[in-house]
């Protein structure tokens, strides 16, 4: 026999204090735990338990009953130690300060013997219900920890993660939970580790990993607890997301929860406001299981958003800046859908379109507001806006209704499945520009000179990712003040020039890059009118000498320390409005870079540039959506259209909302549908619109794919060239 025994705190895999209790058991009169005197103990124990038992009987009106102790693998006979008899009788007659006097008694006689581990496993249950939460942990610990084999080691662990849960630390429940759970023998009765470690997963707001130990609880229960598993089950898949619904049904295979886990996916979607994606689950879960409780609630909602997904045929909405700064350009796009309007009775059929429209202020309160109004009236689709388009398409794809908008705000196409964009990007700008220098131009190497600022920044980083797409190199960037009028600094540190050449080096003949220019480049039919005075001269007023000009910057024999500029590229993108570059051009040739190609924005096309710079803009290149002097016969018959409907020449904005106004029309009468959802789709499958904005169609994301009118200057005013390509195919 051993005079003493040595416990600790630690709690198997886990570790409850860093401090060890170490405590010699004193024979009969001490605790075999804490070495307090029994008495002293078992007196504030039968306290707290009083305490207990009467808060017990007064909320469940009856008399505390024993504690239970028969669990699987006790061991019903009773030894032949006499403590441990009276120990038993002591527990089965609700004696527990007796029971634990008796359990301490027998520990220290008989250590040896074979109902050591059941003696410590009612040990800790009776510590547990005086309150001694600690002590119990201590000794389900010791359990585990001598007697690993013991039938009574799976209760020993639930008995802690309990005390665990009790105690609010849901984390440690599911670790030292999983750790136990996921080595031992599948076999093995499993389900109340499976429940605890599910509502730990709950407690702490991991809902989808509470449904998959849920899930797991009620594929092992049997009896009463399969529909107790079933309902907590059911009540958190209730407070899953759509992706984590999506996820748990790609994980199981039963059918009755893939039957619940669906319906609720439809729900989940409706709550999302993904509209589209509610009627495909719904419709699938009906179809697979009309003997599902929820098949009537699940038959219903489906009807309600066939219901809301209808409109009136052939009415289309228009929100559009129609008062306030920017009313000019939403009477502009206005006057553009009137046009297309217009035409749709010369497209055979004879069905009358109608045009709600509503005014936005440039207001984002007032464009939601409009949404609501026009969502009201039953539209098919909406037309705009330009300004606040944002909160329009939020607004829209809320509803359910087609919007086509008109602006290059970023991320619009990204709100959701409803919302179009058909408009001129800068991504479709560079894109264009860069695609045609290197494969018509030939051009390989590019120069950036931008303004310092966000429009600046943005056009340089698109242009030098196309470059680098289309297999070409930047060999120059530098930016300038975009307040500033001197662009000299910039230009000479792109060029090569801005430092001085140490007198040392001597007179070395750098090669010009001569570029192989393309016929576009010479401007040779300008007329004698045109030369008798420079552009920047007939702005500024200031007499300039030709010759003077057209000599700066060359090199400069007297001079041995005047290098000539390192010319390394064969075009130069500008990323600026036309004034700022028609102040930029004529300092490129000021500092001898000649014979590369200029590229910009569509922003280029302005009569203003031509008048500043327009003898410097040989090469130049630009990419627009809409060209009102294009040979194409659809744009000749547009643009003589509106003159004689409104006395001037359309620009872009009215092109893309004709394109718009007629794309929708056309996908109506086509379709002959009165749901939202299918027009949507059917204006999704547009690919090949001949536009008077150009050849468009739709992606995936309701982005415009549009195929831009490439622009150069001749004779002093842009015209408009085709590719290769193009040229081929138009020919006989």
């Amino acid at each position: 026999m051993h005079d003493e025994l040595l416990f600790d705190n630690e709690i198997g895999l886990c570790r409850l204090s860093e401090a060890r209790l170490q405590v010699r058991m004193k024979p009969l009169c001490t605790d075999p735990l804490s070495g307090e005197p029994i008495r002293k103990i078992i007196k504030m124990a039968s306290i707290r338990r009083t305490v207990i038992l009467l808060l017990m009987v007064v909320y469940s009106g009856c008399a505390p009953k024993p504690l239970p102790v028969s669990i699987p693998g006790s061991v019903p006979a009773m030894p032949g130690n006499q403590a441990f008899q009276d120990a038993e009788r002591a527990l089965e007659n609700g004696l527990y300060t007796e029971a634990l006097d008796g359990y301490s008694l027998f520990l220290r006689d008989a250590y040896d013997d074979p109902f050591v581990d059941d003696a410590l496993f009612k040990i800790g249950r009776l510590y547990r219900l005086a309150g001694r939460d600690d002590d119990a942990i201590a000794v389900f610990s010791r359990l585990n920890r001598e007697f690993p084999e013991s039938a009574l080691i799976p209760g020993a662990m639930l008995e802690i993660l309990n005390i665990l849960f009790d105690g609010g630390n849901f984390e440690s429940v599911v670790n030292y939970g999983l750790a136990y759970i996921e080595p031992t023998d599948p076999t093995l009765m499993r389900m109340p580790f499976f429940f605890i470690v599910a509502d730990a997963y709950q407690a702490m707001g991991a809902h989808l990993d509470a449904a998959r130990f849920y899930y797991r609880a009620w594929n092992t229960a049997s009896g009463a607890d399969v529909e107790v598993a079933w309902t907590k089950l059911k009540n958190t898949a209730e407070q899953l997301s759509a992706d984590d619904l999506q996820q748990l049904i790609s994980q199981v295979t039963d059918r009755r929860l893939i039957g619940l886990l669906l319906y609720r996916l439809g729900m989940a979607f409706i709550l999302d406001e993904k509209y589209d994606e509610a009627m495909d689950v719904l419709t699938v879960f009906v179809e697979r299981f009309p003997e599902h409780p929820d098949y009537p609630d699940a038959s219903d909602m489906i009807h309600s958003l066939t219901e809301r997904a209808r409109f009136y045929p052939f009415s289309v909405g228009c929100v559009l800046p129609l008062s306030g700064s920017y009313a000019i350009f939403g009477q502009r796009a206005l006057n553009g859908i009137e046009m297309a309007l217009s035409q749709t009775g010369q497209m055979g059929g004879g069905i009358p379109f109608t045009i709600i429209v509503k005014d936005s202020r440039s207001d984002p309160a007032a464009a939601m507001k409009a949404v609501d109004q026009l969502d009201q009236q039953k539209v098919g689709a909406i037309l705009g806006p330009m300004s606040a388009a944002e909160a329009a398409s939020e607004s829209a794809q809320a509803r359910g209704i087609p919007i086509l908008v008109f602006t290059q705000r970023d991320g619009i196409p990204d709100i959701g499945t409803y919302v179009f964009r058909n408009f001129i990007t800068p991504q479709m700008q560079v894109r264009s520009l860069v695609s045609f220098a290197v494969e018509e131009l030939g051009a390989r190497r590019f120069a950036i000179l931008y303004p310092d600022e966000n429009y600046g920044r943005r056009y340089m980083n698109l242009f030098w990712d196309q470059v680098v797409n289309y297999g070409g190199v930047v060999n120059g960037v530098e930016m300038y003040d975009p307040e500033g009028t001197d662009f000299a600094n910039p230009i000479k540190k792109m060029a090569g020039i801005f430092y001085d050449v140490p007198k040392d080096l001597g007179v070395t003949s750098i090669p010009r890059i001569q570029t192989s220019l393309l016929p576009f480049m010479e401007d040779a039919n300008r007329s004698e009118k045109d030369l008798i005075a420079d552009p920047v001269e007939r702005i500024s007023g200031i007499p300039l000498d030709r010759k003077a000009i057209d000599n700066l910057g060359r090199h400069n024999s007297d001079r041995e320390d005047q290098w000539h500029p390192i010319v390394e590229f064969d075009a130069v993108f500008i990323p600026d409005a036309p004034k700022k570059a028609g102040l930029i051009i004529p300092q490129l040739a000021y500092y001898d870079i000649r014979d590369v190609y200029l590229l910009g924005t569509n922003l280029w096309n302005s009569g203003t540039l031509l008048d500043m710079s327009g003898e410097y803009m040989k090469g130049t290149l630009i990419a627009d959506g809409f060209f009102a002097e294009s040979q194409s016969e659809t744009v000749k018959q547009f643009v003589a259209a509106f003159q004689h409907a409104y006395g001037r020449v359309p620009g872009f904005i009215e092109a893309v909302a004709y394109d718009s106004a007629m794309m929708v029309f056309q996908t109506m009468r086509q379709t002959a549908t009165d749901s939202r959802r299918d027009l949507k789709q059917a204006l999704l499958q547009i690919n090949d619109f001949e536009g008077v904005s150009g050849r468009t169609g739709f992606g995936q994301n309701g982005e415009a794919e549009k195929t831009l009118h490439m622009l150069r200057i001749n004779r002093g005013r842009f015209v408009q060239v085709q590719r290769t390509a193009e040229n081929a195919s138009s020919e006989p």
